[in-house]
């Protein structure tokens, strides 16, 4: 096991959501159902924005994708007009439901949804969908967006990449983290694409990477919803803001900005 292992395992433990499911005793439906505005908050944040343009344009039309932790469906709804077959893989029955519906609302029937985490899905969930043949590979693309939580990346890694034939896409965080996580939840550990692009290359795998910056501004309300499980109040977290000079005054009251990169890696066959 390399450093960069480590990293990621010290990263999942302390750091990720599931760090969050384990400290508050709550399921993956109870996290994602008491952050409502979870879709609305993408859509201010402007994600995906670019990197979906880009990995569309590396899929060829009627194609089969896998997409690992699809949440409500920010890449699988858009690609799944491309795609022939979508198989939406999550642990959360709400997010699953909210995704399912916004294909019945886009009249697409062509996505299959899994409620299972991706170590626990089988060759045969999603072979009973995609005919392989002969093949060892099931899908034509696998695709991770934010949701490599597992303290085993490498086994996470080298299964959503033996499974696709024609090429593989992860998208994870290219910056470093906000001040106000920092602020609101303390020092922790960190990993972004640079951890994730050296445990690739021990695998043996060279990823392209490309970097995409969003700079956007959410209601303040927002802002501590989404910061609904840390320590701070919402007026610790307000004065933060102000301290950095990250609020602005608008009709319809406070907002804050951000700025995101997202990080793309993908290995095209």
């Amino acid at each position: 096991m390399s450093c960069w292992t480590d990293q990621w395992k010290d990263f999942v433990r302390k750091t990720s959501y599931k760090q969050t499911l384990a400290a508050e005793k709550i399921s993956n439906d109870q996290f994602w159902s008491s952050y409502g505005i979870y879709d609305r908050a993408l859509l201010l944040a402007g994600y995906p924005g670019e990197i979906l343009g880009k990995i569309s344009s590396l899929i060829s039309p009627n194609s089969t994708l896998l997409d690992i932790g699809a949440g409500t469906g920010a890449f699988a709804i858009p690609l799944s007009k491309k795609t022939s077959r979508t198989i939406a893989v999550d642990p959360s029955d709400h997010q699953l439901q909210i995704l399912m519906e916004k294909a019945r609302q886009e009249g697409l029937d062509n996505i299959l949804a899994i409620k299972k985490e991706w170590k626990d899905v089988l060759p045969s969930d999603i072979s009973a969908v995609c005919s392989s043949g002969e093949d060892a590979a099931i899908v034509d693309y696998s695709l991770a967006a934010y949701s490599l939580f597992d303290e085993n990346i490498e086994c996470f890694l080298s299964r959503m990449i033996d499974i696709a034939r024609k090429g593989v896409f992860i998208v994870f965080r290219g910056g470093g983290v906000d001040s106000l996580n920092e602020f609101a939840y303390g020092r922790r550990p960190y990993a972004d694409y640079i951890c994730l692009d050296h445990i690739l290359s021990d695998l043996g795998y060279r990823f392209d990477r490309m970097l995409f910056t969003r700079n956007y501004s959410l209601p303040v309300d927002l802002v501590f919803k989404q910061y609904r499980f840390c320590k701070k109040s919402p007026e610790q977290l307000l004065g933060h803001l102000d301290e950095e000079d990250r609020l602005i005054e608008r009709s319809d009251g406070k907002w804050a900005s951000f700025q995101a990169t997202d990080a793309l890696l993908y290995l095209n066959r």
